[in-house]
């Protein structure tokens, strides 16, 4: 970093408490983290036929949320390998190839961090099932693309990745839309993007929400979620387990700094982050699974590569 955009920054900033906490974190605790032992463990690695991603879901909001839905198994705590989205794709797919597994996906971080041919088929909800007015993919979407890829593919294990609880919070307590979800833009390839609102988590930590103000409206999002969940594993053939990619900070503490997290920053593994639910719903019999070339051709992935590489992903 050059000497003159560090002070730039910095007079541009300097009194903003938000920034140099962002900057403490992603410069600073990301890279003690960096240097400690990972516990977490690869979901791709779990035993399951189908895999349900609820995502940015703490463990404790599951918790103490699911058991109002009529959904049957067992429910533990898992350790992700990473506190955001990227992070978890990276560590459980990249260099790699899974041509047994369709990915269903409703978040657009599909398409800038993997590459359509490490699948045996990726299904773009987040493109094709946009809800304009809510700027995100509902669960109702989500269930729907999920039954039609199980059904297109009963030899695959499917990977289903609704975007709630994350926000933006569509359940019945709403807080905090944005005018755009940038992450989909820029894997549209749209180099200009409206400027988001502050999210409910960056509200909370200037103090324009109050904890349980945030904490209504997540569990709400979530709620909104299980009830398309609940029938997915009605719906789905095999073992299929219900669990999330990362969870959302809430002013808990980056031990052993005394610094506040919020939100879900990469590289930051406190347990509100990297504690999620791996719900194993009860099952009859399991699916036939088999490998098979991908359906993407040559063409479209190198497509995704060039937008890896515009957004500097890829050398």
């Amino acid at each position: 970093m050059k000497l003159s955009y560090a002070l730039s920054e910095i007079l541009k900033h300097g009194t903003n408490r938000t920034w140099w906490r962002s900057r403490l974190l992603s410069r600073v605790v990301s890279r003690y983290y960096a240097t400690r032992e990972n516990s977490g463990t690869r979901l791709v690695n779990e035993d399951w036929d189908n895999a349900i991603i609820l995502d940015a879901c703490r463990y404790d909001l599951f918790e103490e949320t699911y058991s109002e839905f009529d959904i049957k198994g067992e429910l533990r705590k898992r350790t992700s390998l990473e506190s955001a989205t990227p992070g978890f794709l990276h560590e459980n797919f990249a260099d790699e190839t899974f041509h047994d597994l369709v990915y269903v996906s409703a978040n657009p971080y599909i398409s800038t961090e993997l590459a359509a041919s490490q699948f045996h088929d990726i299904v773009h909800v987040w493109k094709d099932g946009w809800d304009d007015d809510l700027e995100t993919v509902t669960p109702e979407t989500m269930y729907e693309a999920t039954v039609e890829a199980a059904s297109k593919y009963p030899e695959k294990r499917i990977l289903s990745h609704f975007i709630q609880p994350h926000t933006p919070f569509i359940g019945k307590h709403r807080i905090g839309e944005r005018d755009h979800f940038t992450i989909r833009d820029r894997a549209l390839g749209n180099k200009s993007t409206t400027r988001r609102t502050r999210t409910p988590f960056e509200r909370l930590e200037i103090g324009d929400l109050t904890y349980e103000d945030v904490w209504r409206a997540y569990r709400s999002n979530l709620e909104r979620a299980l009830s398309p969940t609940a029938d997915l594993l009605d719906s789905l053939d095999g073992k299929t387990v219900v669990t999330s990619d990362h969870g959302n900070a809430m002013g808990e503490h980056a031990t052993p700094f005394p610094i506040k997290v919020y939100g879900h920053p990469m590289g930051i593994r406190i347990p509100a982050l990297t504690h999620v639910p791996y719900f194993e719903a009860s099952w009859d019999s399991r699916k036939t699974i088999t490998a098979e070339v991908p359906v993407k051709s040559e063409g479209e992935d190198t497509d995704i590569q060039e937008r890896l590489r515009s957004l500097g992903y890829v050398e």
